[in-house]
């Protein structure tokens, strides 16, 4: 456990916004948190739940205390002809965990690669890309009450796994702190490569290879991640700002109607229309758009940046003129993906 006093946070949020907390606390097991709340002034204040800050904005100070899980430890906890089981510690980076798994030559998490964050948030947000999401392999959660400390755990069903959603994002919002998350992943032997993303297929057409490995697949996603998206090292950003939104079939009838062109959309299995909001924010100009030193993305219009010097006010507000943007000239609203705090 380690506490530290007006802790600036601007190296614990990818968007590289300037913001502190009263309080940072971190902890590794269970008893920490029922030491923490025996402390009558941090037990007076609210807390506020954290990983590395991949997905959040932060548009002002938090006058609480900040949690952090920073138990790491990776076990195999059962294992077959085809497969293993791996439980990890919800403080682990998450891409040195998909590094590892891939090392290990294990199917699973490779499509995943070069994600931002923690292993904790991965079941919190559901992350997903190229065809692949955290709910594909979860078997279990395991999480801590943060205002008694009791452990809780959940299995696949339990997490109520969503688009970018789970039960921990909306029941459990700072209510819960992940402690540890165990993958089901296959071997070499008994495992594929899931291709369903076309450029990723393509990439991976191109090795020319015919007995894939997972680190393939893992190298072409780095190499697909780096060329469209801005690394938040240099330009401060959260990833994709928002949901790809979901429209009616009958909605989405009309709108094609208006274009001359095709309209770029993936069926949902409940017969609804999914959009790349990416494509809309482009449409209709709104990737041209800037709010002080925040702007969207010339690598990725899904992506708002912090130029340099930028406030969370700053983007928040920006995110709000692409929001009307993309409204007045669609009428299709977008949802937030980040966290804003």
């Amino acid at each position: 456990m380690h506490i530290q006093a007006n802790f600036p946070l601007t190296q614990l949020n990818t968007f590289s916004i300037k913001a502190k907390t009263r309080y940072l606390v971190e902890v590794d097991k269970q008893s920490d948190i029922r030491t923490l709340r025996s402390d009558p002034k941090l037990a007076s204040l609210p807390w506020t739940i954290m990983g590395d800050g991949s997905n959040i904005l932060l548009t002002h100070d938090i006058e609480g205390v900040v949690v952090r899980c920073r138990f790491s430890k990776v076990k195999i906890v059962k294992e077959d002809d085809d497969g293993v089981w791996l439980s990890v510690g919800a403080g682990m980076n998450w891409h040195d965990l998909v590094e590892y798994t891939v090392d290990q030559g294990w199917w699973g998490l490779e499509n995943l690669a070069y994600i931002p964050g923690t292993v904790g948030a991965a079941p919190v947000q559901n992350i997903g890309a190229y065809g692949a999401e955290a709910r594909d392999t979860i078997t279990r959660v395991q999480a801590l009450n943060i205002f008694d400390g009791e452990r809780m755990e959940f299995r696949n069903n339990d997490c109520e796994f969503g688009y970018r959603s789970s039960v921990f994002k909306k029941d459990f919002q700072n209510r819960l702190l992940l402690h540890r998350v165990t993958f089901r992943l296959r071997k070499r032997h008994a495992g594929q490569a899931n291709l369903v993303y076309d450029p990723l297929k393509l990439a991976i057409q191109a090795l020319d290879k015919t007995d894939l490995a997972p680190r393939d697949v893992f190298e072409a996603v780095i190499a697909i991640r780096k060329k469209r998206l801005p690394d938040p090292r240099y330009m401060g950003n959260a990833g994709s700002f928002f949901k790809n939104p979901i429209i009616s079939s009958d909605y989405f009838d009309t709108l094609q109607s208006e274009f001359t062109t095709s309209i770029p959309h993936h069926r949902t299995l409940d017969g609804q229309i999914k959009v790349p909001a990416a494509w809309l924010i482009e449409r209709s100009g709104a990737n041209q758009l800037t709010e002080g030193r925040a702007a969207v993305s010339d690598k990725h219009a899904l992506v708002l940046v912090n130029l340099g010097g930028a406030s969370g006010s700053d983007v928040l507000k920006l995110a709000h003129k692409v929001q009307d943007q993309v409204m007045y000239q669609f009428g299709i609203h977008l949802e937030p993906e980040v966290n804003i705090l």
